[in-house]
């Protein structure tokens, strides 16, 4: 019951933009109790028609029609209401759970996992929704039951304490059994998150699964240990359920049997009473079943409900890392970028050890090209995410002309850079880059990065991005370019490129971007391009050991010269004896 209160009080939190929602949420727990009520009194006349002597008069045949139909349209009205309820409600859910997500900042997401967010959109949003939708049989029932039991009060008002202490026990009954089921759903669904976790990797992960057979049997045995405990904790709380519907027919029997009991022992009741008591009884084992029916989608929605209040609360707290939009600085209005002191502390994928970045202390201007070099680990990336704004400092600051990026401003500060990340994303349509000239723009970046052939971009959409890696990500350098942003960041864009487009990105591409007046930062280990560079910072261990010109990093090192030692003089040979 608490649960299905607290569903309620979720629809109605969720409710707001829909239009009237108080009298739409209020229409559809009139319209679905009354039609309960009206089931209810139907079958009371029924039972008053079967019970009498004569034959029904015209004031109650009138009523019979007029319930039969009622009921109907009270029941129409309340399901379209509630699908009205449910239909807002889902999509608010789904956009305000979004909304947080991005506005979360980078780091908080990573620590949260893909795996419970993706879970959480797909399998908690529809949770609640299938628990939304019982709702409106669950008033119906209720207000059945309720007619029913006032009716059974009306007619044979001594057997009524009866039936209600039958009933009593059935509620304690019922409240132990819903909690023990609610808590194997919980389980279960924490379950879920792992076994989705694990599903997500190998779809992601399925070439290494068939390049290694090993590694396949391995991960599907943790995959088969994991899915295992989610089944068993599902497969207890339906056989808890089970249990309880079948419990719930039980107690009929024993009301009707408690009935005939007391009736023939201390409570005189006719006959023609009693067998209309006892038919009632049997006609509330119908809602009592539909109530049992819905109680899998309560529970589950209940634990969905928890588990969802969970994320986005979690997600809320750190909910400050986006602003409305505002067009960046353009060009030269920006004078100087600055990392003072900042530093940024994480776990290594390899193993458990914290590693931090820093204390770095560098400056970016105008115009200039910028290569980020280093061995793997040594905390190229992280610095990056750390120059774009998508990591916020631990200690030290970020300054825009001479201002401190705060967590506030860190959203308006993302704005001036374009990007193309080693894992990035390609979406299938130039988002956000509204302009008459678009489509003209890009297919002239399409001839340029040798993609005219394959893809065409018509209304900002690309007709074709089913390509291989490579081509893949000059699509995204063709979405970095048309952002036209003053700083632009390639983290190993040429790695998965042949050298013929390694060439043009090193030697034509990035002089274009600086021409243009772009400060180019480059992540990239392509050593024998360096001198395209007017800078070089080298990373080791999260420290910068060099930031300075790249004439003075790719100038032969003075190697010192190691005089050699005379040979010494050959001993003559041993004369024999």
């Amino acid at each position: 019951m608490l649960g299905t209160m607290k569903l309620l009080r979720y629809m109605v939190s969720m409710s707001a933009g829909l239009k009237n929602p108080r009298l739409t949420l209020v229409g559809m727990t009139v319209t679905g109790l009354a039609s309960g009520f009206a089931m209810a009194a139907l079958i009371g006349v029924i039972n008053k028609w079967i019970t009498s002597d004569g034959p029904p008069t015209a004031a109650f045949v009138w009523g019979f029609v007029a319930l039969v139909a009622v009921r109907p349209v009270l029941r129409l009205v309340a399901q379209m209401l509630t699908l009205r309820v449910i239909e807002h409600n889902f999509f608010v859910i789904r956009i305000e759970l979004c909304k947080r997500i991005l506005a979360t900042p980078m780091r908080h997401l990573e620590e949260v996992g893909r795996g419970r967010i993706m879970a959480g959109i797909s399998n908690d949003v529809g949770s609640i929704a299938s628990g939304v939708v019982a709702l409106p049989g669950l008033a119906m029932n209720l207000a059945i039951v309720v007619g029913y039991m006032a009716y059974l009060g009306w007619l044979a008002w001594p057997l009524l304490p009866v039936l209600l202490a039958v009933t009593a026990v059935g509620w304690v009954t019922f409240n132990w059994t819903m909690r023990k089921a609610v808590a194997q759903i919980s389980a279960g669904r924490e379950l879920y998150d792992r076994v989705f976790e694990r599903i997500q990797a190998m779809t992601e992960g399925t070439k290494e699964l068939k390049m290694h057979s090993r590694r396949r049997e391995v991960f599907m045995e943790e995959l088969r240990v994991v899915s295992k405990a989610h089944r068993r904790e599902m497969r207890d709380s339906d056989v808890t359920l089970t249990f309880l519907a079948t419990w719930t027919e039980t107690l009929f029997f024993v009301a009707i049997g408690v009935l005939f009991f007391v009736t023939s022992t201390w409570v005189p009741v006719s006959h023609g009473v009693l067998a209309s008591y006892v038919l009632t009884v049997l006609m509330l084992r119908a809602p009592i079943e539909a109530l049992n029916g819905a109680l899998p989608s309560l529970s589950g929605a209940s634990v969905a409900m928890k588990n969802l209040d969970g994320l986005t609360g979690d997600l809320s707290q750190r909910a400050s890392d986006i602003a409305p939009w505002a067009p960046p600085r353009p060009g030269a209005a920006w004078k100087r970028v600055e990392l003072q002191g900042v530093t940024h502390t994480y776990r290594r994928e390899s193993d458990d050890e914290r590693f931090t970045l820093g204390p770095v202390d560098l400056s970016l201007t105008p115009g200039e090209m910028v290569f980020i070099v280093g061995g793997n680990g040594s905390g190229k990336t992280t610095l990056a995410k750390m120059i774009l704004g998508i990591y916020g400092p631990e200690t030290g600051e970020v300054r825009l002309d001479g201002e401190v990026v705060t967590d506030a401003e860190r959203d308006r500060y993302r704005q001036h850079f374009a990007v193309v990340f080693s894992d990035f994303f390609l979406f299938d349509a130039l988002l956000g880059l509204e302009s008459p000239e678009l489509d003209a723009d890009a297919t002239r970046y399409l001839e340029t990065l040798h993609l005219q052939h394959k893809v065409k971009v018509t209304d900002g959409k690309l007709s074709n991005v089913n390509l291989s890696q490579g081509q893949r990500k000059r699509l995204a350098l063709l979405a970095a370019y048309l952002e036209d942003r003053p700083i632009y960041l390639f983290d190993e864009w040429a790695a998965d490129q042949d050298p013929q487009f390694k060439e043009v990105f090193y030697r034509t591409l990035l002089p274009e971007l600086k021409a243009r007046g772009k400060t180019v930062l480059v992540i990239s280990h392509d050593d024998r391009y360096f001198d395209v560079a007017d800078r070089v910072i080298r990373l080791e261990d999260g420290a910068v050991r060099f930031d300075g010109p790249a004439r003075a990093y790719t100038a032969p090192r003075l190697v010192p010269v190691i005089q050699e030692r005379p040979e010494a003089p050959a001993r003559p040979a041993l004369q024999p004896a």
